[in-house]
């Protein structure tokens, strides 16, 4: 059975065993006896210095013991030895207050340990005998937030949770191909797969079933045959056919623009095979002077030279003896279904000939028969105050909403990773939105620096615009300028809210920006415009939105510093407003609660543009359901 020291026999034993000098020295000490006395069990002890002897090997009744000797740190101790077998129990040995060592001095490393960081995640760390004390380092951990590269990021042995798509791949979901695979994951194959397919005839389109195209539905081309109609579609009317050769066309010329005639109109007649003309033929096309000798009979008649005519056709033929063939021939276009051209966002586009074949060329100079360039036909229906599958009507009937679109971007170093994808993203997203009166722009950063002397500042980088003028700022944007370090976008949402809403807890006046100490100092400098002009144009009867990007949790610089728990309430209080976070999952708690108190949604912050793209489309689809 462990024992403990008894404290009145502790105290009654040591007063007792000193000189008045040696109390009165010690009297500071034992007052505090009764509160700092601790008892160490032998495993608590651990590593003892060797050179210390057990005083009573033999003596059964004997128990020594450490205790720490107050108010010395727990490095100094002394051993008493009590002797149990005494009514009462009676200290027998007591040494001075010596330095005692936890752990033997010359080894540092004792054992690696199983750890989790701050953020969470799973680590190491050692614990080390340092100068005889035991210590222990930082928690480390190769662990980081999870994205999709087949690797178990976070240590939670998922690999990639969260992060594939519909194909348990990296990336983008696959486009469906005509192959017989279904592609892109959704339980079908080769579904609504549709290409242009065309013959000389014309142009249609091929349906993919089981992996081939079938069902072109342009038009055939026939045998010709004598009905007077181009049937091969080559140019030429019932080119070598006797079809027009009967007893009363002998002689009658008629007109041609075929071979061997070089350019121009030509003429071919009929003529008797035979003396009793039973049998018939078609001559060749030849110039109209090659049957019917010029007037002046020094003029040369070049009988493969035809009439120019004024006009050149898509027919692989010089048309107007200019010693070119199908040149500077144009056409308007459209491929979508009937009753959608000019509805919507659908417009006609260009066809072009090229040796008697219309299309188009691509941008790469390859000539692609039967392309319409730059035609627009139906498009999905999206969220965007425009009518893009062209039924002629907008958003399925929905009226948009005016709507402000305030984004709030941290512009700190830390972003690099995700900054690219957070710009391309944004930039693709905005493009779909370009209703100059129903949607409205602006863009908050920060912190952006300067420099002589150095500081870091909040800007409001464009307040609420149209489309047209919101994408000329964007432009200007460049995420190689991202070197700053304090995020000060808890203040930026504040800033943005304060003169809606109805809650507001403090008011500007209240706040300042103060110095951050560092080596050497850094400041945070005056927001731009200064804090007492600070606002966002927020129109009246519009929804708002408010879109933070930050890859760090929420922080605030004003002087004093803002509370989550005040901006939560400043936004709570924002009449038709929706706050949307994107954030790294470590940081989820913090801005999803900003999100939630704002009506919106927390996001996963990644550096994939088409999730940050797909993520932000989720948020619009809003826009046509009538805002809050």
């Amino acid at each position: 059975m462990k024992k403990t020291v008894s404290l009145i026999a502790f105290l009654t034993v040591t007063l007792s065993c000193c000189s008045e000098n040696e109390v009165g020295q010690r009297a500071p000490v034992l007052e505090q006896v009764t509160s700092d006395v601790q008892t160490l069990t032998e495993e608590e002890v651990g590593w003892v210095d060797p050179k210390t002897v057990y005083p009573f090997p033999d003596n059964d009744c004997v128990e020594c013991q450490w205790y720490f000797c107050p108010p010395l740190d727990s490095v100094w101790q002394k051993q008493l030895c009590i002797d149990y077998c005494e009514d009462p129990p009676q200290i027998v040995h007591e040494t001075e207050c010596q330095q005692y060592l936890e752990c033997d001095p010359a080894q540092y490393l004792i054992e690696e340990l199983f750890c989790v960081t701050e953020n969470g995640y799973p680590g190491k760390q050692q614990k080390v005998c340092n100068k005889g004390q035991i210590q222990y380092t930082d928690c480390i951990t190769e662990c980081e937030e999870e994205t999709c590269n087949y690797k178990d990021d976070d240590c939670d042995d998922d690999i990639d949770e969260g992060q594939r798509n519909a194909c348990d791949e990296c990336g983008i979901v696959p486009s469906e191909v005509c192959n017989g695979i279904d592609d892109n994951c959704d339980g079908t194959t080769d579904e609504n797969l549709i290409q242009p397919c065309s013959t000389a005839c014309g142009s249609g389109y091929e349906f993919c079933n089981d992996g081939n195209w079938i069902s072109c539905n342009a038009p055939p081309v026939m045998p010709e045959v004598c009905d007077g109609f181009d049937n091969d579609c080559d140019g030429l009317v019932d080119e070598e056919l006797d079809c027009l050769c009967t007893m009363q066309d002998v002689g009658v010329l008629f007109p041609c623009q075929e071979t061997p005639l070089l350019c121009g109109q030509g003429f071919k007649t009929c003529e008797c095979a035979n003396d009793d003309c039973t049998d018939l033929y078609v001559t060749d096309c030849y110039a109209l002077c090659h049957w019917i000798p010029p007037a002046d009979p020094e003029e040369i008649c070049d009988p493969l030279v035809g009439m120019a005519l004024k006009k050149e056709d898509c027919n692989n033929f010089d048309d107007n003896c200019n010693q070119l063939i199908d040149e500077d021939i144009y056409s308007a276009c459209y491929s979508g279904p009937e009753g959608t051209l000019n509805v919507g966002i659908c417009i006609p586009g260009e066809m072009t000939c090229e040796k008697g074949v219309w299309g188009n060329y691509k941008d790469s100079g390859e000539f692609l028969p039967f392309m319409c360039k730059d035609e627009i036909t139906p498009q999905e229906e999206i969220c965007n105050g425009i009518d893009d599958d062209c039924d002629g009507i907008t958003d399925w009937g929905e009226e948009m909403q005016d709507t402000d679109v305030l984004f709030i971007v941290d512009w700190s170093g830390s972003m690099s990773d995700e900054a690219s994808a957070v710009m391309i993203s944004l930039n693709q997203f905005a493009q779909n939105f370009s209703d100059e009166d129903v949607i409205k722009w602006g863009f908050i950063r920060g912190p952006v620096g300067s420099f002589f002397p150095y500081n870091e500042y909040l800007e409001l980088y464009q307040n609420l615009v149209g489309f047209s003028d919101f994408l000329a700022s964007f432009a200007g944007l460049s995420a190689g300028s991202m070197s700053t370090a304090y995020e000060m976008l808890l203040d930026a949402i504040y800033l943005s809210v304060h003169n809606i809403t109805a809650t507001l807890p403090k008011p500007i006046s209240d706040f300042g920006w103060p110095l951050v100490l560092g080596v050497p100092p850094y400041e945070v400098g005056e927001s731009v415009p200064p804090l007492d002009n600070f606002k966002v144009d927020w129109r009246a009867n519009a929804d708002r939105i408010i879109i933070v990007f930050s890859d760090e949790y929420p922080q605030s610089y004003f002087f004093p510093q803002l509370l989550p728990e005040e901006v939560e309430q400043a936004v709570y209080g924002t009449p038709q407003l929706k706050l949307y976070t994107f954030s790294r999952y470590a940081h989820k708690n913090g801005w999803e609660k900003l999100a939630v108190a704002g009506n919106g949604k927390w996001f996963q912050l990644t550096n994939n543009p088409a999730q940050m793209y797909s993520s932000l489309m989720e948020i619009f689809d809003e826009i046509c359901k009538g805002g809050n």
